[in-house]
């Protein structure tokens, strides 16, 4: 089982720290919408809460080149919850270039819901960007080992960037995707379905109901079946070769799409050989959220 999907299961144990990225865009978030009854009372607070934050952002623009532009906010899902970019930013050295765009949820009506997703997109992305930052300084390494020199290194591009792939009053679905080239291209995808109504993240069992393992895996078998028939390039690891046999439990990576269906992903090198890329599976029944 991948690590995303472990921290899934032990997502409701999450102890929350004071991510500071995440503190400061809240900050400056909450500022703007709060409102006091007593004017006097307002102008104190308001001005605790900026001095703090502007205090924060001064560490930041002086540690931490990461730190960037705040984005525009992107249009509300539904009548309040929004999905907008918390931070923007472009880092570029002689082993990598990065660029990435991190998404954070508010307005849901639970704060802690917010929290502990919040952080963990936080969290997971200074994770993967690290390694990827690792990769690079292999990659470039082995080059001047084999000797090649830096005109002959073309530095990994790294990118990171999210979709919103369906929203309504009570749901919003949206995926993150990092990429990675170089000698070759990798892509990873990470998964974020919230039931807003009641403060959680879905899983299949959610969605599809007790019978979601029987629903995926059929569906997922014939499909595989059919793309083999219909295009002779298409080969699927065999089940002796560790290809797919079934899901391992409700929660498998997943979206929801435009059409408020469920699309199940493998990533790449899950189920096929790495030429075919991540895997996804629409799953034609509708879903019970």
């Amino acid at each position: 089982m991948s690590i995303l999907k472990k921290a899934k299961k032990a997502y409701n144990s999450i102890e929350i720290p004071q991510e500071l990225d995440y503190v400061v865009s809240r900050a400056i978030h909450k500022n703007k919408l709060q409102k006091g009854n007593n004017f006097r009372i307002w102008i104190k607070g308001a001005t605790a809460t900026l001095a703090t934050t502007f205090a924060l952002f001064v560490v930041l623009l002086n540690t931490n080149e990461s730190f960037a532009k705040a984005m525009e906010e992107v249009p509300v899902i539904g009548s309040l919850a929004e999905v907008f970019t918390v931070r923007e930013y472009k880092e570029e050295n002689d082993t990598d270039l990065i660029e990435a765009k991190i998404p954070a949820i508010k307005n849901t009506g639970n704060e802690d819901l917010e929290d502990r997703i919040n952080y963990e997109i936080s969290s997971k992305i200074n994770e993967v960007l690290d390694e990827a930052r690792m990769r690079a300084e292999e990659y470039k390494e082995a080059v001047l080992a084999t000797g090649g020199t830096m005109e002959d290194y073309i530095p990994t591009k790294i990118n990171v960037d999210y979709k919103i792939t369906y929203q309504d009053d009570n749901i919003i679905s949206f995926v993150i995707t990092k990429s990675e080239s170089s000698a070759s291209a990798y892509q990873e995808q990470y998964f974020y379905n919230v039931d807003i109504e009641n403060g959680k993240e879905l899983n299949l069992r959610d969605v599809l109901g007790e019978d979601y393992k029987e629903i995926v895996d059929e569906e997922v078998k014939k499909q595989i079946k059919e793309r083999m028939e219909e295009n002779k390039d298409s080969s699927y690891f065999t089940e002796e070769e560790g290809g797919f046999s079934g899901i391992e439990d409700e929660y498998q990576d997943f979206y929801i799409d435009e059409n408020k269906k469920v699309t199940v992903v493998f990533q790449k090198y899950e189920i096929a050989p790495g030429y075919m890329g991540i895997q996804s599976f629409e799953i034609p029944n509708e879903i019970l959220v």
